[in-house]
């Protein structure tokens, strides 16, 4: 019989356990105890150190089922009960950790003038990502008047349409920003307070572009008429290679590394092959198995057994996830190249012309994702050469939307909330629910967390959590 784990998470796993309401962030610019200036060279580690602790040691651990690259995992939500804890935790540090520190940030830098704008950039863009995670975990959120405690205190909630077109227009202002940042006596940000691109900032505009290109995506699943936008995204510099990936490396060290690994070491034993932690998702294996795709030896040990099951955890007699995969120093990618070169796939497949070649974009996307895997993740333990990537490539047929929409999940392994993004968007793969849920299909929401209800008035009534967000467009 397979096994079945059950744990309660300690509060060392996570930074932070504390749950903060909206308006704790608004208070933010009024408590006299509070700060009220920011050196970003001091505040952006915190910020991006607060992002990759939520992504990976809590949502990354918790709803990597949900969209199923994982067969199973712990205190999940995945049958339907988003428990206060889950969501309270994420919605406090990214209203309070997160878009209140940047506000600090942008505050400073809008007062030091244009040689801060590539500071202001930066900020902004963080902000546009928050924003759009915020609003892919709980649809409604506050937005318009998120950030100004003063006037409101108690700020409504916004829809998705107008949070994403706000995501587009952030993205707008940081690029402008970051063009026009003086750099005559230019505040200089330190290569180590900048986590994804050490103060490159020709490389922050490419990513604010590229999430841009996200969040139109998005907008015009749901509906929304952004096809001139999404032209005007194509025409501006996107992300092509490897070395653009925005990513957080860890250390690997005590304290300072994967949580993932940290959970099995912590609870289990030295490592995930042999504890039989952290298995594939059906649908990894139904992808992945025979197809000859490198990712298959790079992402799962014991490949040959069986795949653990939907909601099930692995023993010695399935597959697992590799020790390639479930380790101490594996980076937390925000964003990388294959997911826009396969939206490029997908908008080319759909009548863009500026996107260029389906079948181009498609095979370049695959690549991409296989040699992050294969070669140019820090760390990397198991190589693939260029002859079997190329060899693998160019065996790929012309890509049908549904291909497209598969490599999109794959490219996105280990990526919680842009997997589900993905799942929702294009509904492919197709997913079951997992034995024993309490909902219909797989879930599609968070609850809003207790304290925001009990503090804020204008918190929308909690919707079943099988309800689409409009982004899903059914």
């Amino acid at each position: 019989m397979k096994k079945i784990y059950s744990i309660i998470m300690l509060s060392a796993v996570f930074t932070l356990s504390s749950i903060y309401s909206c308006s704790d962030n608004l208070d933010i610019n009024t408590d006299p105890l509070a700060a009220t200036s920011a050196d970003p060279n001091a505040v952006f580690p915190f910020v991006f150190g607060e992002n990759t602790a939520r992504k990976v040691s809590e949502l990354g651990t918790r709803i990597c089922d949900v969209s199923q690259y994982i067969s199973n995992t712990f205190n999940s939500p995945n049958r339907g009960s988003v428990s206060g804890t889950l969501s309270g935790n994420t919605w406090g540090v990214w209203y309070v950790g997160l878009l209140g520190n940047l506000s600090l940030i942008k505050a400073d830098a809008v007062a030091a003038g244009s040689t801060s704008n590539n500071v202001n950039g930066i900020a902004t863009a963080l902000m546009a990502n928050t924003f759009l995670e915020l609003t892919a975990l709980w649809e409604d959120v506050p937005y318009t008047e998120a950030l100004d405690g003063v006037n409101f205190p108690q700020p409504k909630f916004d829809n998705q349409e107008t949070v994403l077109n706000g995501v587009v227009d952030l993205c707008d202002e940081a690029m402008a920003l970051i063009d026009s940042h003086n750099t005559n006596g230019e505040f200089q940000i330190t290569p180590a307070s900048d986590m994804y691109y050490g103060g490159d900032i020709a490389k922050w505009r490419i990513f604010a572009n590229s999430l841009k290109l996200r969040a139109l995506m998005m907008l015009r699943s749901g509906g929304a008429n952004v096809d001139a936008q999404i032209n005007a995204t194509l025409d501006q510099p996107l992300m092509t290679s490897n070395d653009q990936t925005a990513y957080v490396n860890y250390a690997g060290t005590p304290g300072a590394q994967n949580a993932m690994l940290t959970i099995i070491t912590a609870f289990f034993g030295p490592d995930n092959e042999s504890q039989n932690v952290f298995g594939p998702g059906d649908p990894i294996d139904e992808l992945l198995n025979g197809s000859g795709d490198p990712r298959w030896d790079l992402w799962v040990a014991r490949n040959d057994l069986d795949a653990p099951g939907n909601d099930i955890f692995p023993d010695p007699e399935t597959s697992v996830l590799s020790n390639n995969i479930i380790r101490a120093d594996l980076p937390d990618v925000l964003m990388s190249p294959d997911e826009i070169d396969l939206y490029k796939a997908e908008l080319a497949l759909a009548g863009f012309a500026k996107a260029g070649s389906a079948d181009t974009n498609y095979r370049n996307g695959v690549r991409n994702s296989i040699k992050w895997w294969g070669q140019d993740i820090p760390g990397v333990l198991a190589v693939v050469s260029d002859t079997d990537i190329d060899a693998y490539v160019n065996g790929l047929a012309a890509p049908t939307a549904n291909d497209i929409f598969n490599e999109q999940y794959l490219a996105a392994f280990n990526r919680p909330i842009l997997a589900w993004n993905h799942v929702r968007r294009n509904k492919v793969p197709v997913l079951d629910p997992p034995p024993g849920t309490s909902i219909s299909t797989i879930l599609k929401r968070f609850t809003y967390p207790p304290d925001e209800i009990g503090n804020n008035p204008n918190t929308p009534a909690n919707k079943n959590t099988d309800v689409p967000m409009w982004f899903e467009n059914l």
